[in-house]
């Protein structure tokens, strides 16, 4: 599985895909490879989810590069902006 993207949707994605299916690789194409960390953590504390415990999710391989991450990927995601300006 590879996501693409770095903003906001793509670490909740992470957290939560890998939390739930801790046997997945979630690999992420993103910009800005070297600012990324091995594991992504949503905290849940005050939220709907606070009794599942904080999600975790664990990061295969992360590339600026779409050859890196994308081949043999059976899903991939496109963690774009919400936001749009008409």
């Amino acid at each position: 599985m590879t996501l693409a993207g770095g903003g906001n949707l793509a670490h909740a994605s992470i957290a939560m895909i890998g939390h739930m299916n801790p046997r997945f690789k979630i690999n992420v194409y993103s910009r800005r490879p070297e600012v990324w960390k091995e594991e992504i953590t949503a905290y849940t504390k005050g939220c709907h989810w606070e009794n599942r415990g904080d999600l975790k999710g664990r990061i295969n391989k992360v590339s600026d590069k779409p050859g890196d991450v994308i081949p043999g990927s059976n899903i991939i995601i496109i963690c774009s902006p919400a936001h749009t300006k008409l």
